[in-house]
């Protein structure tokens, strides 16, 4: 009799202990907040990530939230509202030196993509000395690569070449049509529309070779040690999400339709090639070169930037943990 109930007791104890198990293993996967800042080819492999569900394979559920600048989104992040940011280092730049203690854990591209036009009848940047360029606004992406490609080629911006700060992309193509100025920074798609209106493209992202860190994830600095974890996952989600979009061109296409609304072939193909094919990078690594670029930059209006102390404002050490892990398994 007692034999009969001692193996009762072991078979219940077994079945608790299974069924605790399986409601461990269902547990749905970490919710996650995540903010991006445009409808632009620069977040495919993000959008690649949620619509195949490859976060949620790493056990990070995503929700993707549009917040239409970065200075909104850096609030968001800072009250609570949301987990990550996807946004260019830049914001992380300017937020700490406002006090804030964000850092990032990954940067999709360490080069700014971008093209310089000029007018048809300026064939060298040399010939841009006495005359103009328009930017977006000061201290904007367009105003940085102006500032790059004028010094570059030995020519001081403001005092040889002027800027003009002109609200918009499609401004600075307005201007150039009226010979208001005779070049800028043009990017995609806007600058395939650029080459039909005979503006000529001067130098290509290859040619201007401005190292930039964006397609970055921002987080707060409490959260590298709190939820250390649940970013890796979604690091891991974010690799995955770009061998899903090498391997499949196709996959990668329809999720920039679908989040850019542009159906156009001859967009979604160049879209595609410069922000997946051609310049993103599997393990996307905080480029030390990118962000003492843009720090240099900011410094040429705030001096009080240069305090700022460069590794304090990224941390590659999850994407290292996760490379040493996944070479132990091989």
């Amino acid at each position: 009799m007692r034999e009969r109930r001692r193996r009762q007791v072991v078979v219940a104890l077994v079945l608790v202990l299974g069924i605790s198990k399986f409601c461990l293993g269902a547990a749905p996967p970490e919710k996650l907040r995540v903010a991006y800042t445009a409808f632009a080819g620069t977040f495919t492999v993000l959008w690649v990530g949620k619509e195949a569900g490859l976060y949620q394979k790493h056990g990070a559920d995503l929700d993707l939230l549009y917040i239409g600048s970065s200075t909104k989104a850096v609030q968001a992040l800072l009250g609570g509202d949301i987990d990550i940011m996807y946004s260019a280092a830049g914001a992380v730049v300017d937020a700490n030196l406002a006090g804030a203690d964000l850092a990032m854990i990954g940067c999709q591209y360490d080069q700014g993509q971008t093209s310089f036009f000029t007018s048809s009848s300026i064939t060298s940047i040399a010939a841009l000395k006495g005359k103009a360029v328009g930017v977006t606004r000061f201290g904007a992406f367009s105003d940085f690569v102006a500032r790059h490609v004028l010094k570059k080629n030995r020519l001081q911006p403001v005092k040889d070449v002027a800027l003009l700060q002109l609200g918009g992309t499609q401004e600075i193509m307005a201007a150039m049509q009226k010979n208001l100025v005779q070049g800028g920074s043009i990017s995609l798609p806007l600058s395939l529309k650029a080459k039909e209106l005979g503006f000529r493209e001067l130098l290509t992202t290859e040619t201007i070779a401005l190292p930039f860190d964006y397609g970055c994830l921002i987080v707060k600095g409490s959260h590298l040690r709190t939820k250390r974890e649940d970013l890796k996952k979604v690091l891991r989600g974010t690799i995955s999400a770009y061998d899903l979009s090498i391997q499949e061109p196709a996959v990668a296409k329809r999720a920039i339709a679908k989040y850019t609304r542009t159906t156009d072939p001859e967009i979604l193909d160049a879209t595609y090639r410069e922000n997946v094919k051609e310049y993103a990078r599997r393990i996307p690594l905080v480029s030390m070169t990118g962000l003492a670029s843009i720090v240099d930059f900011r410094a040429e209006m705030t001096a009080e930037v240069k305090k700022l102390t460069l590794e304090k404002m990224f941390d590659n050490s999850l994407l290292q943990e996760i490379q040493k892990e996944s070479s132990q398994t091989k």
